[in-house]
């Protein structure tokens, strides 16, 4: 899933060029990075890339191993369960049996060997049965701004490799909850990665989101066709935006959770790169040209120029050719509030 609009990371990412087309950690975009990482156990011919339209022929030329029809483009974001419905029905169109494993385009992953084997492990757990399993990811701190996967029963393996049934899912708590969440050590972060079969989510949309399943049934027929694109445009037209997590896992009965300990980021805003780009002595994570004179726990991208810090703390700053940021780090998740100001003080062509 390679939607996004390049808020959270403004200046550095744009409408254009969003998040996930960028080299957030490392030389890689965090595409490549994404699709580079599954290859191991699923060849390009077997990845599918949708994304907004816009950023179609840019996702092209940085994957240029994936055939044109790999990348489908969506004529306007309707959140996850629009996104995953279309790729069902496609696979299924292929493959009544095809089985799917759904991943954003923008997280990290420290331990790709481990996460490999963690997916073996939901593929053949989901081969057998009429399972959604999602990944949890086993949590590290008391963290605020994700939601939660109370584990239940378990249902095979055992160790790091177990599988069990989801109890309930929860919303972002506050601190003393999640230190609770933390401590009892029957809380999984939400990854928002998924396995199962293409059957098997196409029919859970059929039970829970029925319009959205229907309005992309009716188009199936068109979908690997010159038809394509009209056909999306016209079933988008209408159906609603609305979340898989919400649509459908939390009203299914036959969902599945398997903790993973991965090293995993999903690189929420740029307060997330203080555990990704390596820090200087007063814990500051650089990228670029940067020198800092009794400064702490400060996160500063300076690409172009030389940026220079003076007893600042806990500070973000992003240098780019045509916008500076500055912000708190606690303000982070406050950059995309910036996008309705700047097109009211004119600046809407920086967005």
């Amino acid at each position: 899933m390679a939607g996004g609009s390049g808020t959270r990371f403004w200046p550095h990412s744009r409408r254009k060029r969003p998040k996930q087309l960028l080299s957030i950690a490392g030389q890689k975009t965090m595409i490549q990075a994404t699709v580079e990482r599954i290859t191991p156990i699923i060849p390009y011919e077997r990845i599918m890339v949708i994304a907004g339209a816009p950023h179609v022929d840019e996702l092209k030329r940085q994957l240029p191993e994936l055939g044109n029809d790999q990348v489908v483009a969506e004529p306007v974001g309707r959140n996850t369960a629009a996104c995953i419905a279309l790729a069902a029905y496609k696979l299924s169109n292929k493959d009544p049996e095809a089985l799917m494993v759904v991943l954003p385009s923008d997280h990290l992953i420290g331990k790709e060997k481990e996460f490999l084997e963690a997916m073996k492990v939901a593929v053949d757990t989901v081969t057998n049965g009429e399972y959604l399993l999602m990944f949890g990811i086993v949590p590290n701190r008391p963290e605020t701004g994700y939601g939660y996967i109370r584990i239940g029963e378990r249902l095979s393996g055992g160790g790091p490799k177990t599988v069990y049934k989801v109890a309930q899912f929860v919303e972002k708590p506050d601190l003393v909850t999640a230190e609770s969440y933390l401590a009892s050590g029957k809380y999984m972060w939400n990854s928002g990665m998924f396995v199962w079969k293409a059957a098997n989510i196409i029919n859970a949309l059929d039970k829970h989101l029925p319009k959205l399943s229907n309005a992309i049934r009716e188009i199936s027929g068109s979908l690997g066709t010159a038809e394509e694109s009209l056909a999306i445009k016209q079933a988008y037209d209408r159906i609603e935006a609305v979340s898989i997590d919400h649509g459908v896992m939390e009203k299914a009965d036959n969902v599945l959770c398997l903790p993973i300990d991965v090293d995993w980021n999903d690189v929420g805003s740029w307060a997330s790169l203080e555990s990704v780009w390596d820090c200087d002595d007063g814990g500051n994570a650089i990228r670029g040209q940067v020198v800092s004179l009794q400064s702490r726990e400060c996160i500063v991208s300076s690409p172009y120029k030389l940026a220079t810090l003076i007893g600042a703390e806990n500070l973000i700053v992003v240098d780019t050719s045509d916008a500076l940021m500055i912000c708190r780090k606690d303000r982070a998740q406050d950059v995309r509030k910036l996008h309705e100001i700047l097109k009211n003080h004119g600046y809407e062509h920086l967005l």
